[in-house]
């Protein structure tokens, strides 16, 4: 490991000889820039394989015990899909990952077995799905402690706001004919972090509480964009309302 480092600093340094001085605000020529990126990622990639990723102890698939199972425990799909994870201090690029949302656990294969193992969570920074971003946090400082530890997806992150999702889902187990079979039913809950406080928002009333210093323009792009709260579309119009509320914001 300290050979890899070894060889990028030298890199870096061949790549930087005849840069202007630290003091000039010259911006470095592009294709000093994209090699010096280049070679940043091949770094990052040297890790994939490394201890530093597959640490963690194995996952167990526990939905196989069941007879019959309804539904999955996994955000999205069972399947493992494109992503990536800042772990162990490293960002490691161009994975197959899967996030179990009942255990709260994401879960990547070891590459030279069949065997998958799960992050350790403390260890992880963020990690990404597909299009969908994910950070790991600690329990807020409120008094009413509104976010307990976990993964939460980053629906919007601006400077006056965030929104982010709690993906979760209940397993529920179901006798039947003498077998015991499972149902996965999903309960995602909804946060706003404003002014430094989060705040639950899992219903339209609350939406408006949130967004009350424009309150009047918010309720008319929910009438104009004929935005709907419901269970199937509470997702998509929470986080298009969010966009539009800070649309409305003057820039920070």
């Amino acid at each position: 490991m300290r050979t890899r480092y070894m060889s990028l600093l030298g890199l870096l340094g061949l790549l930087g000889r005849g840069a202007p001085a630290l003091g000039q605000q010259r911006p470095a020529p592009e294709p000093l820039a994209a090699a010096v990126e280049a070679a940043k990622a091949r770094y990052n990639r040297s890790f994939v394989g490394s201890p530093q990723l597959y640490n963690g102890p194995e996952y167990v698939d526990y939905s196989l015990r069941y007879h019959a199972r309804t539904g999955h425990q996994f955000f999205a799909t069972p399947e493992k899909m494109p992503g990536s994870v800042y772990y162990n201090d490293h960002f490691f690029p161009d994975l197959r990952l899967a996030y179990d949302v009942v255990l709260d656990q994401v879960i990547i294969q070891q590459p030279t077995s069949p065997l998958n193992l799960r992050f350790l969570n403390e260890q992880v920074r963020y990690f990404t799905l597909d299009n969908h971003r994910f950070i790991r946090l600690e329990a807020d400082s409120s008094k009413g402690r509104v976010i307990s530890p976990g993964y939460y997806e980053m629906l919007v992150d601006d400077s006056h706001l965030q929104l982010l999702a709690k993906r979760a889902k209940k397993l529920q187990e179901v006798p039947a004919q003498g077998f015991l079979n499972v149902e996965f039913t999903a309960v995602d809950k909804f946060y706003l972090k404003k002014e430094g406080v989060y705040s639950p928002i899992n219903g339209k009333g609350a939406i408006l509480r949130s967004f009350a210093d424009h309150r009047k323009e918010v309720q008319q792009y929910i009438k104009t964009k004929n935005l709907r709260f419901g269970k199937s579309d509470y997702d998509a119009s929470v986080g298009e309302l969010a966009r539009y509320y800070v649309s409305l914001l003057p820039p920070q």
